[in-house]
């Protein structure tokens, strides 16, 4: 009863709105197709559920908790929820704040993160090559806020949500990634007073989970699709509903196999771990001798989203 008032005040959050520009936040999504369907048809964007605005509500909360923490630490943050504009490109954003230093005032992003997230984030690459789509966004999102801000370097602090430990990753200003932002921000603007719709990227990372799926998919499936009436549409739901436990497992034994390494026996709780060093033969074949035995054969790949 008492859950049930809380998820019923929390779907009453969920909301759309008019989307008039490129939002910082967003403009890291290389498909210049979402981003001009997100200004034009932001009407029929699929509305998130319960579940995310939840994780929406609890990040909130949670930036709230590290602006906190940094003041009861001495250090300042101004101008929080500062509003940005480049008219120019039609971006608009807003940042978490600027965290005044010793060396200087740096636009400040905050986010949050699950435990596993956590402790694969170290670097810059970590997420500019990250395994989930929304942490590439965020390198884009904070290049922005420099550009923007005229600043040589931004900073995101990272907090774990179950153990509540800070993590902080600078971003410099990076001029390429900044100019591919401004020529999508220009194509899409480009779409849009055109009244145009460019082709998708059609790239997994970024399709599956769109808002727009259920426009954009229809129009590329066309009508030369073989309809399967067996097994398979059960065996697709069961696999998506098992996604999030192989990520979670993937993750896991990724930050095992990086604790273990070099160890040959460790005994951790009820669990021993034997390890060694193996040997494995290599031969580096010059080019132009590779280059006699080269041979194509074909495999299939295979692309799976959801089309309804």
């Amino acid at each position: 009863m008492i859950v049930e008032k809380i998820l019923e005040s929390t779907a009453r959050q969920i909301k759309q709105y008019p989307v008039n520009s490129n939002r910082a936040s967003d403009l890291g999504i290389p498909c210049v197709r979402y981003h001009v369907l997100n200004r034009t048809k932001w009407q029929e964007r699929a509305m998130h559920d319960v579940g995310l605005q939840l994780i929406f509500n609890m990040g909130n909360e949670i930036e709230k908790i590290v602006l906190r923490e940094l003041d009861q630490a001495g250090i300042t943050v101004i101008e929080q929820q500062r509003s940005f504009q480049w008219p120019e490109y039609q971006i608009t954003g807003h940042t978490d704040g600027t965290v005044i230093l010793d060396d200087g005032q740096w636009p400040l992003e905050i986010k949050s993160c699950s435990p596993f997230v956590f402790k694969t984030i170290n670097s810059v690459a970590d997420l500019t090559h990250g395994k989930y789509a929304y942490l590439r966004k965020y390198p884009a999102q904070l290049t922005l806020y420099c550009l923007m801000a005229n600043k040589e370097k931004g900073v995101i602090i990272f907090k774990d949500k179950s153990s509540g430990a800070l993590k902080e990753v600078w971003i410099p200003l990076d001029y390429e990634l900044g100019e591919t932002l401004l020529k999508r921000a220009e194509a899409v603007n480009t779409h849009v007073a055109d009244g145009t719709l460019p082709d998708p990227i059609n790239e997994e990372m970024w399709c599956d989970g769109c808002a727009y799926a259920h426009i954009c998919l229809p129009e590329h499936i066309g009508k030369e699709v073989e309809i399967d009436t067996g097994e398979l549409a059960t065996m697709l739901d069961r696999l998506d509903e098992l996604k999030p436990i192989v990520k979670e497992y993937d993750e896991i034994d990724d930050q095992v196999k990086k604790a273990v390494e070099g160890r040959e026996k460790v005994l951790a709780g009820s669990w021993l771990i034997l390890g060694k060093w193996m040997e494995r033969k290599s031969y580096d074949i010059p080019a132009e001798i590779k280059a006699q035995y080269e041979k194509i054969t074909q495999y299939w790949r295979k692309t799976i989203r959801r089309a309804a």
